[in-house]
């Protein structure tokens, strides 16, 4: 596990293979939805708001912790890659 924060270009692109997709008229002010969808194109399924200022904000560990509680992905494998 890594020891410092992700960028959040980072972080999306390590999300991605994972098939979860940023929602950005979601969120209020400077936050973005995450959502991993149920189905492709629906907007239905387990979301979560996370704070975005520009594609360099930093996502620090534990925001990253609880993207992987919620959405069910396995930390070990997450890291691995």
């Amino acid at each position: 596990m890594p020891k410092h924060p992700f960028k959040y270009r980072d972080l999306l692109a390590k999300l991605k293979p994972y098939g979860i997709v940023p929602l950005k008229k979601r969120g209020k002010g400077s936050e973005v939805v995450l959502l991993k969808p149920e189905s492709p194109g629906s907007k239905r399924g387990p979301m979560i708001t996370i704070k975005h200022h520009s594609d360099s904000t930093e996502i620090y560990l534990p925001v990253v912790k609880a993207i992987l509680r919620r959405f069910g992905i396995d930390e070990e494998g997450f890291w691995k890659d």
